[in-house]
């Protein structure tokens, strides 16, 4: 599968979120911890995604390094999310990027006049949490199949487009956590009802909690921004794949709320930014057609 210019974007728009991770470290240098050893891994990091692009480049015909290049935005975008606790942790580099939570709260108040999580509590019981949880597991898998099935089938293009797409979303919905970083209200808000599964609600909330280590990263809600975008991608790429996820994607961004990690607010920002990014994939599509 020879890469495509939107490889190359993709490339592009990773190489400008290490920079712009450069220039934060270096600008903030004096309140972030570590701050050398952290710089020092964005170079690192930009130096592996060049070399890997070259070592394809020079070795056009052979299949591995085809297939790193094809699928290097993952860990990147793994990467840049890791890089979010590092930077964006108050807790870490004390007095430094403390959480504007209170911000999104007065928000929620004003559109909804309440907080909707509290709201909520009404119809909270054991078997619709281990729905809701289920179905918020589903985003980290989502993309990745749509992925792995457009590749599978060859579908070149539109494989390539699909992970430009999903790597500009990412990237987008991770400057939203340094503008305003938040926690989220299972931590900020008093809850009467607890939040009870069957079977593997706590297991999967326990893991969860492990992977992402609780990051500042609620708005804009990723959880809606990128299942949003990745339905519209099955939408033009795979029609099928699209009415299978439609019900899953429905539940999973009302999973976000319901289980309390993200506020009402979060929500329709990810709705507005998948917007946004869909209308500049279009842009770039338009600007030259492969």
């Amino acid at each position: 599968m020879e890469p495509s210019r939107y490889n190359r974007i993709s490339e592009r728009l990773i190489i400008a979120y290490l920079a712009f991770l450069s220039v934060f470290i270096i600008t903030f240098r004096g309140q972030i911890t570590s701050w050398p050893l952290l710089l020092g891994i964005q170079v690192i990091a930009g130096a592996i995604l060049i070399a890997m692009v070259k070592i394809q480049t020079s070795f056009p015909g052979r299949r591995l390094p085809m297939l790193i290049r094809n699928w290097l935005p993952l860990p990147f975008i793994l990467f840049g999310y890791k890089m979010i606790l590092l930077l964006i942790n108050s807790d870490r580099n004390p007095g430094f990027m403390m959480i504007k939570d209170r911000w999104l709260i007065v928000a929620d108040r004003y559109l909804l006049g309440g907080d909707p999580t509290v709201y909520l509590q009404r119809i909270t019981v054991p078997w619709l949490t281990e729905l809701m949880q289920l179905f918020y597991a589903t985003n980290y898998f989502i993309p990745v199949i749509l992925a792995l099935i457009l590749y599978a089938k060859k579908e070149r293009i539109s494989f390539q487009k699909s992970v430009f797409v999903i790597t500009l979303g990412y990237l987008l919905s991770y400057l939203g956590y340094f503008i305003i970083p938040a926690i989220g209200p299972r931590f900020t808000i008093h809850h009467q009802v607890p939040l009870q599964g069957l079977f593997l609600r706590e297991k999967i909330a326990r893991l969860i909690y492990c992977l992402e280590a609780c990051p500042r990263d609620c708005f804009p809600s990723g959880h809606t921004e990128i299942p949003l975008i990745t339905l519209w991608l099955a939408y033009r790429f795979k029609r099928c794949l699209f009415w299978i996820y439609l019900p899953i994607v429905i539940g999973l961004v009302s999973s976000t709320v319901y289980l309390r990690y993200h506020y009402f607010i979060d929500v329709l920002a990810g709705i507005a930014l998948a917007g946004i990014v869909i209308l500049m994939a279009k842009g770039v599509e338009r600007r030259r057609k492969e």
